[in-house]
C-alpha cells in the first residue's frame, strides 16, 4: 500500500468553537510535555479512521456514527446507558484519516500528540496501526478507545504490544480474536460440518491483524483433525487465482480469509467460484462490508451485529440513516467506543479543569448500564471489554443482505 499523507481536519460540532492554533510537529522519539490543565468549556477529541482508500467505507461509517453521537451529546438529546443527571462537557473532533495504513497512522499519532487541545483519541480502527501509532500517543499521555481493533495482544501485558499499550492507554469496545478464532473454528466444525480428514484453506493477508487470528482459527482445526492448507498473500495482491485454483484442486471443503478488505473477499469468493468451488467460504470481521463484500453464500464472523435488530437503537439508527444514508453497522461499536471518552471527559472535569492523564484514568471509571448495541459496557484492568457482544455469524443471501445465522 502506497504512503499517503493523512489529512488532519477539525470538525466542530454544533457551533462550538475552537480556537485557531499552530501545532509544531513533535518528533516521535521525544515525549510531550501534558501537564498543563485545560479548561472544560468544551473538550476536542480525535476521531481517527480509513475515510479513504480500500477500506473506506467501514472508516466512514465509523466516522459518521461518531459524529452522530456527539450531535445528540452536544445537544442534550438521550443517550442509551448516560444518565440523565450527567453533566456534559461539550466535545469538539479532529477528524484524522489514516488509510487503514501503519506508516500513516504513525504519522497521524504525531499530529494528534502535538496537538494540545486533544485530550483523548478514538483510534485505531485497524489492529497494526495500533501497533504503530499507540507508542506515540503513550509518548504524548493520551488514552485511545477502538471500536474496531481485535488483536488479542493490543490487551495482552504479556506480549510487546500489550506491554506498550495495556498499561491504561488502550482500550476497545469490541471482543478480541481469541474469541472470533475459537467462534469460528467451532462454526466450521459444528455447523459447517467440517470434520477431520477434510482438507481447509486458510489465508491471511501478511498483516498483524489477520497473521494471528488465522494461525489461531488454524490451530484449532488442526487439533480437530482437519488437513490446513495453510496460505497467505499481501492485501496489496489482489489477484487469488493461484490460491483458487489451488483451493479447486485439493477439493478444499472450505476456505477461511482473515482480511480487512472487503474488496479482496469479494474478489477471492467470485474466482473460487468461477473456478467451480463448491466448499464453504468464511471470512473475518474486517471483511464486513455488505456495500462490498456481496458474493450469495457467504459466511462472515464480525462483532458488528445488526443494529437494526437492537430495540433501543432503532431511533438512533433511523436517525443516522436520515443523515447519513444506510449504515452497514461496523461503525455501530464507534458510537459506544466516543461515548466512553465523553464520560471519561466529564468525570475528569467534575473539578472544572482537564488533563490528558486524568481523562486517561477515568475511562477505567466508566461503565455504561446499557449502551446502542444492547449491552453493557466497561473496561478491565488491561483495556479489553467487559460486557458488550460476542462474535456473530453472518450469510450473504440471494439478494446480497447479510443475515445473522448464529448470535454472538
Amino acid at each position: 500500500m502506497k504512503k499517503l499523507q493523512a489529512i488532519l481536519g477539525v470538525v466542530i460540532v454544533l457551533g462550538v468553537a475552537a480556537a485557531a492554533t499552530s501545532v509544531a510537529v513533535a518528533k516521535p522519539s521525544k515525549a510531550v510535555h501534558v501537564a498543563k490543565a485545560l479548561g472544560c468549556s468544551s473538550a476536542t477529541i480525535g476521531v481517527t479512521g480509513p475515510f479513504t482508500g480500500p477500506a473506506a467505507s467501514a472508516g466512514i461509517d465509523q466516522r459518521n456514527w461518531a459524529d452522530l453521537f456527539i450531535s445528540y451529546w452536544n445537544s442534550g438529546k438521550a443517550i442509551p446507558g448516560t444518565p440523565k443527571s450527567m453533566h456534559r462537557v461539550k466535545l469538539n473532533a479532529v477528524h484524522a484519516d489514516t488509510q487503514l495504513n501503519p506508516q500513516v497512522a504513525a504519522t497521524v499519532a504525531v499530529q494528534l500528540r502535538s496537538n494540545s487541545k486533544v485530550v483523548l483519541v478514538n483510534g485505531f480502527p485497524g489492529s497494526q496501526e495500533h501497533i504503530a501509532g499507540g507508542p506515540i500517543l503513550r509518548r504524548g499521555h493520551l488514552g485511545f478507545v477502538s471500536g474496531s481493533a481485535t488483536r488479542a495482544s493490543l490487551t495482552d501485558p504479556s506480549t510487546p504490544d500489550g506491554h506498550v499499550l495495556s498499561n491504561g492507554y488502550f482500550h476497545r469496545v469490541v471482543p478480541t480474536d481469541k474469541a472470533q478464532g475459537s467462534t469460528d473454528a467451532q462454526f466450521l466444525l459444528k455447523k459447517l460440518g467440517i470434520k477431520s480428514g477434510d482438507t481447509v484453506m486458510t489465508v491471511d493477508q501478511a498483516e498483524s491483524y489477520s497473521v494471528p487470528l488465522i494461525s489461531l482459527i488454524s490451530s484449532l482445526l488442526n487439533t480437530a483433525g482437519v488437513k490446513v492448507d495453510r496460505e497467505s498473500q499481501p492485501a496489496a495482491q489482489t489477484d487469488f487465482t493461484s490460491l483458487a485454483n489451488k483451493a479447486v484442486a485439493e477439493k478444499a471443503a472450505a476456505v477461511v480469509l482473515g482480511s480487512q478488505v472487503a474488496a479482496n473477499a469479494q474478489v477471492f469468493f467470485q474466482q473460487l467460484k468461477a473456478d467451480g468451488f463448491s466448499g464453504k467460504w468464511l471470512s473475518t470481521d474486517g471483511t464486513f462490508d455488505s456495500s462490498t463484500f456481496k458474493v450469495p453464500g457467504a459466511y462472515i464472523s464480525s462483532f458488528s451485529l445488526d443494529i437494526h435488530d437492537v430495540a433501543l437503537a432503532k431511533p438512533i439508527t433511523a436517525a443516522f440513516e436520515k443523515k447519513y444514508g444506510k449504515t452497514i453497522s461496523f461503525g455501530a461499536p464507534t458510537w459506544v467506543a466516543v461515548q466512553t471518552m465523553a464520560h471519561a471527559i466529564s468525570l475528569a472535569c467534575s473539578d472544572g479543569k482537564i488533563t490528558r492523564d486524568e481523562a486517561r484514568k477515568d475511562l477505567n471509571k466508566v461503565h455504561l448500564k446499557t449502551s446502542l448495541l444492547g449491552k453493557p459496557i466497561g473496561f478491565d484492568a488491561n483495556g479489553d471489554v467487559v460486557g458488550g457482544v460476542g462474535f456473530t455469524i453472518f450469510q450473504i443471501g440471494s439478494d446480497s443482505s447479510y443475515n445473522v445465522v448464529q448470535k454472538g
